[in-house]
């Protein structure tokens, strides 16, 4: 190489050397990669032997077209219910954009009481490997209820009958082994028998329960039509006894009864030599299904601040009529929740209405549908507005949220009310309770009124009047006059055996006020005098804070807890709807007051039979 060459050589070389140095001083930025995290849970991790126990895989930070769908993982006295993994996608926001990621879900049920254990499990994600941790299940001993279907012969039937399991048996089936708290799950129990069987004198057997489940009965038909279906590798008939819907109203694992049934049942027996087959005899027996048991999962956190409760899937519709009225007048606004979910535990929507709108308790109606394959129906709220100056009032949008247990997540519903017009001048209102005071600013412009003359007037009061006491006294008059003359008549009185026992009546004391009233002639001050003295004996035998914490929804949820009869029910919000409409919109009252006091004292009776007393509530008795 020549000595120039040489020369040109060196400054080349010496900007390679400086671009080696700059470019290790300052390196281009990298890519971010994503942090990719693979956990593993199971639920529950302690368990009876024979329930269900779900395994589940979670992978976030990677979307599920990049993650190879796992093998289910090595177990040990656990049984596999599954092969293929139940996966949903999930997607989230973060600050640095979306993030996604997809769950692995298997079901197993335990065995054998004692350890029951998860191995690790592996999970590729773009060619990487990810490894979850092993996990320790406890087992329990489970209890002595069956959990198998089974047969058996009432006590005095003859042994040896022909007849096992595995000509008939009564099957349960769930819709789902686990479900979230309040969620709707189906238990079907179905009768399996051997074609050519007779079945005669069909009947339940003991009671069937479900504890920790609130229960809506489905309708079934009354004469099935047998249907033919495989099971344990042979035909049967089969025809459904029993589909009830059930709301888990607590976590934990939860059981189902078994359903038992008695029958007799006719089998066939083959003559001997060949011969053609003959009818035996009706063998009576037992059959029980197996029981289940069902693991129930708390609602996640992060609930709406209005949520109440209600899981299931639901609309709502909201209106008002009429959408003009004058000061004084009620409008109704409806709000209307339809969906699948336990209906008749949903509490009324809250309202934020302005000042001026005297509004009280909705009325509430619901309307569910049996006949489907799951419980579904419409819940109508009905509330009252009376406005009180004229004006236009946007009603507020009406919210309702719910979880939806398909999509794991929370939801609201927002619904907009229309405009309601109101024209006139608010009318003077009528004061019937004491604790109002007086309307002093009336009474200050008649004072001041130099014109104003003021003369005593003739009217007496009603209690002012001789004849009134004539009218009181006169059953008493009656009935005593009777007393004698069969006493002294000659007829003599009837024995201790045929005289019947007096019947206690409360109602003078917790009424009185009312009746007072009414023979005052103060119809207003007796609405209110009856409306108040039904919810104070509400509130002193359901243990409430006072009258004013007897809301309709608290009596939706604490009296069929007593037992109280729907028709005593609804006769006691027919009294209180009427106490209400007196007082708000007095023009739409259509009850005579003595009316309301008869109906007040009829419902305070019912309730007495019903609602235990507490020792303030004695005292008032």
């Amino acid at each position: 190489m020549t000595t120039a060459a040489h020369m040109l050589m060196r400054p080349v070389g010496l900007l390679l050397l400086l671009g080696a140095v700059w470019g290790g001083l300052n390196p281009s930025p990298a890519q971010p990669t994503p942090s990719v995290r693979v956990s593993a849970q199971a639920s529950p991790m302690t368990v009876e032997a024979g329930a269900p126990v779900r395994f589940t895989v979670r992978v976030d930070g990677a979307p599920a077209t990049v993650v190879r769908t796992p093998d289910p993982p090595a177990t040990t006295n656990l049984d596999p219910q599954q092969r293929t993994p139940q996966t949903r996608r999930i997607r989230s926001s973060t600050r640095n954009g979306l993030r996604q990621g997809v769950v692995f879900s298997w079901r197993f049920r335990a065995q054998q009481p004692g350890v029951a254990r998860i191995q690790p499990l592996s999970v590729v994600v773009q060619g990487e490997v990810y490894t979850t941790a092993p996990l320790r299940i406890q087992v329990t001993a489970a209890d002595n209820r069956a959990t198998a279907p089974t047969l058996t012969r009432p006590n005095g039937a003859a042994p040896g009958g022909a007849l096992d399991a595995r000509d008939l048996f009564v099957q349960a089936r769930a819709t789902d082994d686990r479900v979230y708290q309040n969620e709707q799950v189906i238990v079907e129990y179905s009768l399996f028998y051997r074609p050519g069987l007779r079945l005669r004198h069909s009947r339940l057997a003991g009671s069937w329960d479900a504890p920790g489940f609130w229960r809506e009965e489905l309708n079934v038909a009354s004469r099935p039509t047998p249907q033919r279906r495989r099971a344990h590798g042979r035909t049967y008939e089969t025809v459904v006894l029993k589909r009830v819907a059930l709301f888990p109203t607590r976590p934990g694992t939860l059981r189902v009864d078994p359903l038992r049934i008695e029958t007799e049942a006719q089998g066939t027996m083959r003559m001997r030599e060949g011969g053609a087959p003959r009818r035996g005899r009706f063998e009576p027996v037992q059959l029980a299904s197996q029981s289940l048991a069902l693991a129930v999962q708390g609602l996640p956190a992060g609930a709406p601040a209005g949520f109440d409760g209600a899981v299931g899937r639901f609309s709502m519709a909201v209106e008002a009529a009429p959408d003009s009225a004058s000061v004084g007048d009620p409008v109704t606004l409806t709000v209307q929740v339809e969906g699948t979910g336990n209906l008749a535990t949903l509490s009324p929507p809250a309202l934020d209405l302005p000042s001026s709108l005297q509004s009280y308790e909705p009325t509430v109606e619901t309307d569910i549908e049996r006949n489907d394959s799951q419980i579904r129906g419409t819940k109508t709220f009905t509330y009252t507005l009376v406005p009180q100056s004229a004006g236009r009032y946007d009603l507020p949008s009406v919210s309702f949220s719910y979880f939806d247990p398909d999509a794991g997540r929370y939801e609201i519903l927002r619904a907009e009310a229309p405009t309601v017009y109101v024209s006139g001048t608010a009318a003077p209102r009528t004061v019937g309770r004491t604790g109002d005071g007086l309307p002093v600013n009336d009474v200050t412009a008649l004072a001041e009124d130099r014109r104003a003359q003021w003369v005593r007037t003739e009217r007496r009061a009603l209690y002012q009047r001789p004849w009134a006491y004539l009218a009181l006294l006169l059953p008493l008059l009656i009935v005593g006059g009777g007393a004698a003359y069969r006493r002294w008549g000659g007829r003599p009185a009837p024995s201790p055996e045929t005289t019947p026992a007096p019947v206690s009546d409360t109602d003078p004391d917790r009424l009185g006020e009312a009746r007072r009233y009414l023979q005052a002639g103060n119809d207003a001050a007796v609405y209110d005098a009856v409306g108040r003295a039904l919810r104070r004996v509400l509130a002193e035998r359901l243990g409430r804070n006072g009258p004013n914490d007897v809301t309709r929804a608290v009596l939706d949820r604490q009296l069929p807890r007593h037992d109280v009869p729907a028709a005593l029910q609804e006769a006691l919000y027919e009294v209180l709807d009427r106490c209400d409409e007196a007082q708000y919109a007095p023009s739409a009252v259509s009850t005579p007051p003595n009316d309301v006091v008869d109906d007040a004292r009829a419902v305070l009776r019912g309730l007495d039979a019903r609602l235990p007393r507490s020792g303030h509530a004695d005292a008032h008795s």
